[in-house]
């Protein structure tokens, strides 16, 4: 059974990379959440996606020009702030395994140094920027590294080799059930994103992808099987 990730935790019910939505992700039971790092100018590892807090505050700037003292005044959607990636952590370590993707290399040490300083999170890196993940690798090999591409080329296969990589996590619509079957061959797992589809998450866990990212967990887990009964019951009294 592939693995339901959180894209940017509960993202279709909530605010993207904001509490609200790491705990929802979390009350459903989701197996793991997906996020995003970037320092700001101070060096806080914050989450985020973009490289700018235009899309998704009522604020504008770039987050590198920006200190932790301005992120807390803006509003990240419905209430919700800007989290730093220690409180992410303080919300889902122990519950559900965690992906961070580190958006540049310049927050790679810092990610790191978090992440290891939590002795019951369970969790993994992910990057587009290989350096990061190349950095890490020098750092600790023992960490569990995730590259990210759009497909299965023969640079990713390269570098999955070079740092020991258990999986390739690439976009949706690059796989099929022959990529995943190749992979497979390699010695290497099939990690999609972004899939919001019931249908072709289903389609994903039979040709054995090992793990399907969504914006939708509620809906992809009860696809496949797996959505908390407790947590239907609360979207049922929720109207």
């Amino acid at each position: 059974m592939a693995t339901v990730y959180a894209h940017r935790g509960a993202s279709r019910e909530f605010p993207e990379n904001t509490l609200a939505a790491f705990r929802r992700a979390v009350e459903l039971g989701t197996p793991g959440i997906e996020l995003d790092v970037h320092l700001t100018r101070d060096g806080v590892a914050v989450v985020m996606h973009d490289e700018t807090v235009d899309r998704t505050t009522n604020g504008t700037g770039a987050l590198a020009e920006l200190g932790l003292s301005d992120l807390v005044t803006l509003d990240a959607g419905q209430g919700e702030k800007v989290p730093t990636l220690e409180q992410v952590i303080a919300v889902v370590a122990g519950k559900t395994h965690l992906n961070i993707e580190v958006k540049a290399n310049a927050a790679a040490s810092e990610v790191l140094r978090i992440a290891k300083s939590s002795p019951t999170l369970d969790w993994a890196i992910s990057s587009f920027d290989w350096d990061v993940l190349r950095y890490a690798f020098a750092q600790d090999e023992t960490i569990p590294l995730w590259p990210l591409g759009i497909g299965a080329t023969e640079d990713i296969l390269a570098l999955a080799e070079e740092i020991r990589a258990p999986q390739l996590n690439l976009l949706d619509h690059a796989i099929d059930a022959d990529i995943i079957a190749f992979l497979k061959e390699r010695g290497l797992g099939t990690w999609v994103w972004t899939v919001n589809d019931p249908q072709r998450a289903k389609d994903l866990a039979a040709w054995g992808a090992i793990g399907i990212c969504t914006d939708d967990p509620a809906v992809i887990l009860e696809a496949l099987g797996s959505l908390r009964e407790t947590s239907v019951e609360g979207q049922r009294r929720r109207g």
